[in-house]
């Protein structure tokens, strides 16, 4: 979430020529010991999530080239290619973005890279949020559909095509509500300068929208679709095995199919999982600041850099589990 600082203003703070804000009395933001703490391990997940989504996508590289020739990776292989790319894409965008911002705490790379920076860095959280959607449809549909599945080869990359252009497209709006604003003091200079989103909807409930908006594309529908395709999974595979109990005996044979069935389960429920507990610690204290902007005054900084932190797990988890479930 955007470090956007807590500036006092004037009771007309929109009137002001040219986003200049005259400064009354108040503290400026500054860099806290908790911020130097979340920086530092801001840096240090960064690190552990390229060097482990780099290795996976390295990983997959050579088993494609291992392949004959002809031979395409497995759906879920590509799947998951297409979701490590995602998850490196966040890494690399949104991780260094909030480590320079704590550090600088206001903005000084000037308005051009405020209104980019901010779109890549929500196009950067859309797309693996949108390719776990993409994962949890797929494998449902592998699972209770299996043959409308194989005879539809493209609906795979269908699919991932429409994540990403959903990713370009609902990022949109950060190039045009994003800009920068200075404080100045008595004199007329600026002294501290923010990139935020300070007067760009007419109407408080346009930005309400926008916020809510952005929050069920990026939390709300992928966390229901996730639920709903695991439920359906669930649901199939006990009702086969169910029907047939020998096929509880699953270490028989590395081709059975229901033993391939019930790792792609655990493998998907495990990504899900990932997602609800590295994100929704995230989300609340998103969605209390909404509706409370002085939430900040009552919870403590490090208690704030703690829970949004968790966020920044995320990336780092998934090449993990799919590695465990691959042994």
């Amino acid at each position: 979430m955007a470090n956007n600082a807590s500036l006092e203003q004037d009771q007309n703070p929109c009137s002001a020529i040219n986003n200049s804000i005259p400064l009354i009395q108040g503290k400026l933001p500054t860099l806290t010991l908790s911020g130097k703490i979340r920086v530092t391990v801001t840096f240090f997940l960064f690190l552990l999530s390229t060097a482990f989504n780099a290795s996976f996508l390295v990983k997959l590289q050579k088993w494609t080239q291992k392949r004959e020739k002809g031979k395409k990776l497995s759906r879920m292989k590509v799947l998951l290619k297409h979701l490590t790319l995602a998850n490196l894409l966040e890494t690399l965008i949104v991780m260094p973005l909030d480590g320079m911002w704590n550090i600088t705490v206001q903005w000084h790379a000037g308005e051009f890279l405020c209104k980019m920076l901010s779109y890549l860095k929500l196009f950067s959280m859309y797309a693996p949020a949108f390719m776990m959607v993409v994962i949890s449809l797929d494998r449902s549909l592998a699972i209770t559909r299996p043959l409308a599945v194989q005879s539809k080869s493209k609906l795979e990359q269908s699919m991932i095509g429409l994540a990403w252009i959903l990713s370009i497209v609902f990022a949109g709006p950060q190039l045009y509500i994003f800009g920068m604003i200075y404080l100045e003091d008595g004199s007329g200079h600026a002294v501290f300068s923010q990139c935020v989103t300070h007067c760009s909807f007419p109407r408080w409930w346009h930005q309400a929208f926008y916020n809510f908006f952005t929050f069920g594309c990026l939390f709300i529908f992928p966390l229901l679709i996730m639920l709903v395709c695991n439920a359906k999974i669930i649901f199939t595979l006990s009702r086969v095995l169910q029907q047939s109990p020998r096929k509880l005996q699953l270490n028989q044979s590395k081709n059975n199919i229901p033993r391939a069935r019930l790792r792609t389960l655990k493998m998907t429920v495990a990504f899900a999982t990932s997602f609800i507990v590295c994100w929704t610690p995230y989300y609340v204290l998103g969605i209390w600041y909404w509706f409370d902007p002085e939430m900040l005054n009552r919870v403590s900084d490090p208690v704030n850099h703690f829970f949004f932190l968790f966020a920044f797990l995320n990336p780092c988890f998934d090449p993990l589990i799919y590695g465990y479930f691959s042994l």
